[in-house]
This record gives C-alpha cells, structure tokens and sequence, in this order.
C-alpha cells in the first residue's frame, strides 16, 4: 500500500530522478484507458443502462461464469496430468510430444472454433455421412458445437498450455527427495501424484488458470461465432451496432469488476501462501521406465490434447486451404499479412524498451512508489483488449470532437478525425494489453542479475544508461527477444481491440478471418488463418528452444 511517508520520499528525500519520471509516465500512459472509462461513467451516465441490467448483463454474467467454471476444471485435467506424465515418465518421441503439447497456443480461440464449427455442425460433412451411412445412428442428437457447451470445449483445447507449461515447470522443480519419501511410505506413484505434488504445486497451477480464464474472457470471435453472449459481445454490439459509447463503457466497467473480483479472490486466498519445492538435497530426476503397452497410453493420452486444440484444426485449414490457393496470393491477403507482421515487430519493440525502462528504473530507486508504478504497469493483460479500446475510444471521441468543433465553428472548416481510426490508438491499446507478457519477463531477469554488476560499473565512472545498454540488455539477451517473439504472437492472435479499434481500410489477418467467417467464406478463411498459425508456430519453436537453453543455463 503507497501511503503518505511513500510520496514524501519520492518528492522530498531526493528518491525522484530522470528514471522515476519515465517510470511515472509510463505507468500513467498503461493505466489511462482505465482510468478514462471510470471518470466517463461518473461524468456521462446513460439511464438506459438500467434496461440493460435488467435483461442482458445477466446472460453476459451466466454464460462467463460457466466459461469460467467448467473451462477451469478442464484446462486443469488436460494441462495437469500431461506435465505429470511428461515429467515423470520416460516414453518413446518424449520431447517430441513435449513440444506438441505447445502447439494449440498456436491456433487462436476463434480460428479453432471456425475449424470444429463447420466439421460437426448440423451441415457438415461429418452429420451428414454418419446420417447417410449409420441409419441406426439418425435418431441421435448429436452435440451442438454452435453453443455454450461447444464454447467451453473450444477454449479448453486451444487454452490448457498456460496450466500445461506452469505445471510442468513446477513439478520439474519439485525435489526428487518428495518421491523417495512417498516410495519409502509405501505409495504408489498415482498417490504419490495426489497426495504430495499436486498439493506442493497448487499455487503455481492456479496461476495457469487463472491466465487461461483471462484468455477466455477476452475473447470475442470464438463466442460471436458461436452465437454465445457474454461481456465482450455486449461492448461490441453496443458501440459498434447502437453507437452508444457511454453504455458500452458502463457495460465495461461492470466487466472489470467482475475481472477484478476474480483477480482478488486469486490473490486473497492463493498468492500469499508459499511453499519451497525445492531442497538442498535435490538431485537430477530419474524418469520412470515403462513397459510397452503403457508406453503406448502415455503416448496416446499426452498426444490427445495436442491433437484436439491443433493437428485437427491445422489439418483442417491446410486441407481446404488447397481449395483456395488464390486467396493467398491476393492483394488484400499480403496487404494484410504485410500490415499484421509491421505493426506485432513495432509494437513489440516497443513493448520491450518500455518494461526495461520501467524495471531499470525499479532497480536503480526501489522506493516503495516506483514498485508500485511497476505493479500498476502490469496490469493489462488482467483486462481484456474490448474494455481496453473503449476506455482508448472514450477521450479520444471527446477530443476529436472537441477540435472538430472549434475548426467548424471558428474556421468554417470541416476536418477529419485524428485519433479515432488511427494507428496509434490501435498501437496504443496492443501495448498496454500486452506489456504485463514483457514486464514479467524481463523483471525476473533483472532480479537474477546481481547488483554488484552495477556498482562494478559505476565505480568505474559509467553511467546508468550506459550500464542499462552495454551491460544488462547483452545479459538478458535471450529472455528480451523470449519476451519479443511472445508479444508478436499474442498481437498476431488479437481480434477483439482490433475489430473495434482499427483504422478504416486498414485489416489485419485476424480481422480477415472474422470476416470472411462472418460472411461464412469458410474456405476464404482458412488461408489467412493457415498464415497465423504457421507463424504463431515458428515462434513456439523457438520459444521452445529458448526455454531449453535457459533452463540448462540455470537461468530459468
């Protein structure tokens, strides 16, 4: 908590400099589209907002907690007992199947969704072969993929590596000591897995949830497709069908708090407890050896939802991708390939450079007030990218109008707008939505680089940009461009502040996909979201290659 004594240090006791002023700005610059959305329903209340309480924002509310509720329990099923076995057991093709059960991360929410949607609907060639060739089988309802049900699914599939890559690490992590102990107890290895590391890595696993839960939440092509509302589908048909940008900030702000409540019983009942999973007496784990038929099950059960969330979709597009070959080489396609690719390498960058000012910062003058500038700063990937571009839309409208008026009534001059509809609030919203990913990564690689590094330096007579530029980024290398290529593909995956927020005339490929989708050109669609996952999916490799060399390293 940021009390008065924590400002008399920063203004009075000589804590405030050059660094902590970028700190302060940079905060304020991630934090104004909430902060704009609160005064903006203070200021501009909209009494039609009591008709939308009382018939939508209950469906929006129901439908968000069963995602919530059953997507958690299903990410945690998938996601936890693959590390488990992954960790423990040794199989054939191990590291290959590591590495696939990363790969759903690289199919997007919405494009997963398209793949399952025409594959078992009613309609699809799937229902109507079984209905001509199983007659027994013609009195089934078979389950509707276009429903909440279907919802769930969809982000369990594409949504379990954030419990999967947190689970594995935390049980790679857990001594091996615990499973002697267990053994010597006279446990066998399933209760050993309930008993002892499930309880030791509850934490961290909630954590996974609770990224996937965000996911979800933010979401807004998979749940328009499918014809299921909830909080995002709300702000989206409010601004954009009814043109009211003051309910959809109200319906915004009940959304965050909705996410704040979440956020806080997180923190309230699991982030404050602690537990070491490791112990002096750690040595290297020896994986479990197997016999052939339960070789055979691991394999099968590890690959299951891999090939679930991404070989039955990426087949899928690569096989009605052939349908479309001139779609690829279209003009729109690589305008948008074009404009997609530039603006997730800018953003990134600059993404990057602001969370190693904002931590360098936090390094130089760990005052209570600039850790609190850097707890604020990482809040963004807790709000989804449709509250983030109305709180965006909400005081640049008010500009833009504000300047139309005086041009129109002082100089008889009609002028367009210049910040709605432009690049730099569609900029603006992916780095405050994505800075958290950077921010995370590069404040634990300034945590495990010691500070004597800098006093060498500056006993040397160097200064802190120097020391920043020459010294900290060449160590942190391999964690900055890790930091870079996830950014890039949570931009290339976003719809969702794009489809609000993006110029006219200016398409990304993800804008493309939703389209052509809503205009249900599913072979049209299946070219631009082969390029996002093929993308998405370079980047997973050597994200994967990185983490490998970081953990050998002992810098993981």
């Amino acid at each position: 908590m940021v009390n008065l004594n924590s400002f008399k240090d920063f203004f009075v006791n000589k804590s405030f400099n050059s660094w902590i002023f970028i700190s302060l700005f940079i905060t304020f610059f991630l934090s104004f589209p909430i902060i704009s959305l609160i005064f903006n329903v203070f200021l501009n209340y909209n009494s039609d907002w009591n008709i939308v309480l009382n018939i939508e924002i209950w469906d929006y509310l129901f439908n968000s907690l069963c995602i919530v509720f059953f997507q958690s329990i299903f990410v945690v099923v998938f996601g936890v007992s693959s590390a488990w076995l992954i960790t423990t057991y040794d199989f054939p093709f191990r590291k290959v199947v590591d590495l696939f059960l990363l790969l759903p991360l690289s199919i997007p929410p919405y494009i997963a969704a398209i793949a399952y949607g025409e594959l078992f609907d009613y309609s699809s060639y799937f229902q109507i072969f079984v209905r001509e060739n199983i007659p027994f089988l013609n009195d089934i309802n078979f389950f509707n993929i276009r429903s909440l049900p279907g919802v769930i699914f969809i982000f369990t599939i594409t949504l379990y590596p954030y419990v999967y890559i947190i689970s594995r690490a935390a049980f790679s992590e857990i001594s091996y000591t615990y499973n002697e102990i267990g053994k010597t107890l006279g446990l066998k290895q399933l209760k050993i897995f309930f008993k002892v590391f499930l309880p030791l890595a509850i934490f961290p696993i909630t954590g996974g949830v609770i990224l996937s839960i965000l996911e979800s939440l933010n979401d807004f092509g998979t749940v328009q497709y499918y014809g299921v509302d909830t909080f995002t589908t709300g702000i989206y048909k409010t601004w954009i069908g009814l043109g009211d940008i003051n309910l959809a900030a109200q319906i915004s702000i009940f959304f965050l708090f909705f996410i704040f409540i979440i956020l806080f019983l997180q923190k309230r009942f699991l982030s404050n407890e602690k537990i070491n999973l490791k112990t002096s007496s750690r040595k290297e784990t020896s994986l479990l050896p197997s016999g052939n038929l339960k070789k055979i099950f691991l394999i099968t059960f590890c690959l299951f939802p891999a090939i679930l969330g991404f070989f039955i979709p990426f087949i899928f597009l690569l096989f009605n991708s052939i349908q479309a070959l001139e779609i690829f080489v279209s003009k729109d396609t690589l305008i948008n390939t074009f404009n997609t690719v530039l603006l997730a390498t800018l953003v990134s960058f600059t993404i990057i450079f602001l969370s190693l000012i904002i931590n360098y910062s936090a390094r130089i003058k760990p005052t209570k007030i600039n850790l609190f500038f850097n707890k604020i700063s990482s809040l963004g990937y807790a709000i989804p990218g449709s509250i983030i571009a109305i709180g965006i839309l909400v005081p640049f409208t008010f500009m833009d109008n504000f300047f139309i008026n005086i041009f129109k009534n002082n100089f008889n001059l009609d002028i367009n707008t210049f910040f709605t509809g432009s690049i730099f609030v569609l900029c603006f919203a992916y780095i405050v939505r994505f800075f958290t990913i950077s921010q995370t990564n590069i404040e634990s690689s300034f945590y495990r680089t010691s500070k004597n590094i800098d006093d060498a330096a500056k006993c040397l007579g160097k200064k802190s940009y120097f020391i920043l530029f020459n010294i900290h980024i060449p160590l942190m290398s391999l964690s900055i461009f890790l930091s870079l290529i996830l950014v890039f593909i949570e931009i290339l995956k976003e719809l969702s502040a794009t489809l609000i927020l993006r110029p006219f005339n200016f398409d990304t490929l993800a804008i493309q996909v939703y389209e052509y989708a809503s205009e249900e050109k599913i072979i049209e669609s299946t070219i631009p979201s082969l390029i996002i996952v093929v993308l998405c999916v370079i980047g997973i490799i050597f994200i994967s290659r990185i983490n490998d060399h970081l953990l050998k390293s002992g810098k993981r």
